[in-house]
């Protein structure tokens, strides 16, 4: 009986000392020694069909619908969308850094201000800008975009007879 419970303790402290460790990487030098890197990060995912094709949305974003708008007309386009996520704001902002620039938007701002994280784009007579900010109690991030056609648009030129 005795035996058993020390079995069970070493285990349970093996559990402990495991714990401890969480999981860090660690390189070797050359004497064989190894040392603590930092953890690698997890990267966030595109959605393969997000509600506008050249605006991005991470996996596991939803749009909520009830604060979300946008529409099209005479080559303009405008979009005011919300979607609510459990991802970190940093990890957030950091898939939106890597996928716009894959759409042709261009990082024109990138701020920090009160706990949202700022990102403005442009791309051709078009800017965007994305608020990521703390969501609710159930949400951990919150992604506001905004997207409006801010130069004259250019009629397709006539055909030449």
């Amino acid at each position: 009986m005795a035996r058993q419970w020390m079995l069970m303790a070493l285990a349970g402290a093996a559990l402990v000392v495991a714990g401890c460790d969480q999981g860090g990487a660690r390189t070797v030098d050359g004497g064989g020694a190894a040392t603590p890197t930092a953890p690698r990060m997890m990267e966030l995912v595109a959605q393969s069909q997000p509600p506008i094709p050249d605006l991005p949305v991470p996996v596991g974003f939803k749009l909520d619908e009830g604060r979300s708008r946008n529409f099209a007309a005479g080559g303009m386009r405008w979009v005011d969308h919300v979607y609510t996520g459990s991802d970190d704001r940093f990890a957030v902002a950091r898939f939106y850094k890597r996928q716009m620039p894959i759409n042709r938007w261009t990082l024109m701002k990138d701020m920090f201000v009160q706990g949202d994280i700022i990102l403005e784009f442009e791309k051709e007579s078009e800017r965007c800008q994305l608020i990521i900010a703390k969501g609710g109690m159930f949400d951990k991030s919150e992604i506001k975009i905004q997207l409006w056609t801010s130069g004259r648009i250019m009629p397709p030129a006539a055909p030449k007879r």
